[in-house]
């Protein structure tokens, strides 16, 4: 509870019980709903950085695993980034229905659970795609897209472009390789 009150001030909060667990929902009147970019936790475990001598190494990244506070929709943000897109297995994880688990999403994010899903799956396709050597397939399979194909066609729908050209227009000198999962 401390959580919403000192992210949103004053919100009027109501509780789902749900298999025995509480799942804390937010009505959201007037009140700035969370971005992707708060949610969103890095895929990446490792920096890949140069010492003065010019030999590589690897440093560790340190992530925010809990980057809202909220259980649920941290979970939710750990799981994206496990490669768990499915949420009747998030639910179940929680003890909570998955409509109870979408209704928290809608009202924490201002999105809706699909449209949600969608874009914290682009979020770390990006980075995953400007960062690392991956296959368009391994991206594709580590966001929850499945193929390949089914990538560059949610890409094509959604951005207007295919993961491959997004991956040139985002790389810059470096990129490559400068993270690793």
């Amino acid at each position: 509870m401390y959580f919403f009150s000192k992210m949103f001030g004053y919100i009027k909060l109501f509780l789902y019980l749900c298999s025995g667990n509480v799942l804390i929902g937010v009505c959201m009147e007037g009140i700035k709903p969370l971005t992707i970019d708060e949610l969103y936790i890095s895929p990446f475990t490792a920096r890949r950085v140069y010492d003065e001598d010019g030999r590589m190494r690897w440093l560790t990244v340190e992530r925010n695993l809990s980057p809202t506070g909220q259980r649920h929709l941290d979970f939710i943000a750990r799981s994206f980034v496990e490669g768990h897109s499915d949420y009747s297995w998030m639910a179940s994880q929680l003890g909570c229905s998955r409509e109870e688990l979408w209704g928290l999403i809608r009202a924490l994010t201002g999105m809706d659970a699909r449209e949600f899903r969608r874009e914290y799956m682009f979020r770390m396709a990006d980075d995953l795609l400007r960062y690392t050597t991956m296959t368009i397939a391994e991206v594709a399979r580590r966001v929850g897209s499945g193929t390949a194909a089914r990538l560059c066609q949610l890409y094509v729908k959604n951005r207007g472009i295919t993961p491959a050209a997004h991956r040139r227009a985002l790389r810059g000198d470096r990129d490559a390789g400068k993270y690793r999962v």
